[in-house]
């Protein structure tokens, strides 16, 4: 019985292609912008853990007095309260998901 597919033997292998000359590979760069917003997120991430529970409360307030507007102008033509309580809510629902689900590297 023979294999019909043919794998290489151990000390048969293809040599390392050549690495690329230095002057295609790109340089990195000391301060990029990169950095920069990713401390920022860092600092913004630290601020906004440091007031959550507070900041959940009255944005939970907000959602809440929302809602009651949206369903108290329900019919009523050219008051646009669906959206800005969706708008609300999506606030709401990214805040939670960045404090809890998102944590920088290095803390």
């Amino acid at each position: 019985m023979t294999n019909i597919i043919q794998f290489p033997t151990k000390g048969n292998s293809p040599p390392a292609p050549d690495p690329p000359p230095s002057s295609l590979q790109p340089t990195p760069l000391d301060g990029a912008p990169g950095k920069a917003i990713l401390s920022l997120i860092k600092v913004v991430w630290v601020g906004t853990v440091l007031v959550w529970p507070l900041l959940k409360r009255l944005v939970s307030i907000d959602v809440l007095f929302q809602l009651i507007r949206m369903v108290h102008h329900w019919g009523t033509p050219g008051v646009y309260v669906i959206w800005t309580f969706l708008l609300h809510f999506a606030v709401l629902t990214a805040l939670t998901c960045f404090v809890s689900i998102y944590k920088p590297k290095g803390i």
